[in-house]
């Protein structure tokens, strides 16, 4: 059998459900079967498939697979067995654009448009998202340059080669990708936290100054000596968190703040804060913006959230000290009785 790529994304790794080309003598079909039976695919299947024609550069079409989810693979080159496992120089592979997968990919790479349309380098592979499909150009030892070649020569099962530019996805589909690979080529997305890291043991909250909307500068040593409640995260959960935080605090409210931050931002070219004021609006409550990252990242580590699916709302006592925490999209029960407790 032929190994599959360990460092694909999660809903590019599932069950290889059949033999890839050259992995041991006599196993690889025809020329005249691939043909037919990736014909036979395509006719049957819900969306365009994508391959490289019948050959991309030494490598021939040698094997085509298709399982029950929708995903069809196009495998160019054969290889030699090592022990009992090998992977294909080439691979072409055809999905179904799943939002809600691709809003937890972890590590991606923001880059130029391939084609006319969004591309990543995701799991040591290029991916495309266009129409309703991913498509997936893997080379053997994550060779980009390869990759990107591949790429123009993508064509639909029984089309000509062509140069145009690939069908484009939807909006929604866009802005999860936005969100969890980051807007512009460069961006990267979340990354995997390191084997053995130490959640922050040290409830203290660090000093902070940052940048204020709407101007001037939100500082944390403006807040010490009473009791504060934090709002952090990216800018739609902040605001979220900040208005369930005051519906339920109509008296004897403690300080509440903000602090934003762009998680899937560029790390060395940050959105100016007049961006973030642009998408933000008008808020009730101070709200500063994280463009160095380290103050929002430490309420973040602090409470071992994924910044992608929800903020962080902190409880701090007058001496600065977190007493509690719940996600943004706690139930009302969860912040109210954080917010009591505070009180005390």
């Amino acid at each position: 059998m032929t190994e599959r790529r360990r460092t694909l994304p999660m809903w590019l790794t599932a069950v290889w459900m059949f033999v890839l080309a050259g992995c041991g003598i006599g196993t690889s079909p025809k020329p005249g079967q691939v043909d037919e039976r990736l014909n036979e695919i395509a006719a049957n299947a819900e969306r365009p498939v994508y391959y490289l024609g019948q050959q991309f550069r030494d490598w021939p079409l040698t094997d085509v697979g298709a399982d029950g989810t929708g995903r069809v693979d196009a495998i160019y080159g054969t290889c030699l067995a090592v022990v009992d496992s090998c992977a294909p120089p080439l691979e072409v592979i055809n999905q179904p654009l799943d939002s809600s997968m691709l809003s937890m990919a972890v590590g991606c790479s923001r880059l130029a448009p391939v084609r006319g349309v969004p591309a990543v380098h995701l799991g040591d592979a290029l991916v495309l998202l266009t129409g309703a499909s991913l498509v997936t150009v893997a080379v053997a030892g994550d060779d980009p340059a390869t990759a990107m070649a591949a790429a123009e020569q993508l064509r639909g099962v029984g089309a000509e080669l062509s140069r145009e530019a690939l069908p484009p996805p939807d909006t929604a589909a866009l802005q999860v990708l936005d969100v969890a690979c980051g807007k512009n080529p460069g961006d990267t997305g979340r990354m995997e936290p390191d084997e053995g890291a130490e959640p922050v043991r040290d409830m203290q909250v660090p000093d902070f100054t940052v940048g204020q909307l709407g101007g001037g500068d939100l500082r944390w040593a403006a807040y010490l000596g009473k009791p504060v409640v934090v709002v952090v995260g990216d800018v739609p959960h902040v605001l979220t968190g900040i208005q369930r935080v005051l519906a339920l605090t109509a008296s004897h409210r403690p300080a509440v703040i903000g602090l934003a931050w762009k998680p899937f931002g560029s790390k060395d070219a940050p959105a100016p804060i007049a961006e973030i004021e642009q998408e933000a609006g008008r808020v009730p409550v101070p709200v500063g913006y994280a463009a160095i990252p380290r103050p929002a990242v430490w309420f973040f580590d602090m409470t071992e959230v994924d910044p992608a699916q929800s903020g962080v709302i902190a409880f701090v006592d007058a001496d600065g000290t977190v007493i509690g925490h719940v996600r943004t999209d706690a139930t009302d029960d969860a912040i109210a009785a954080a917010l009591d407790r505070l009180a005390r």
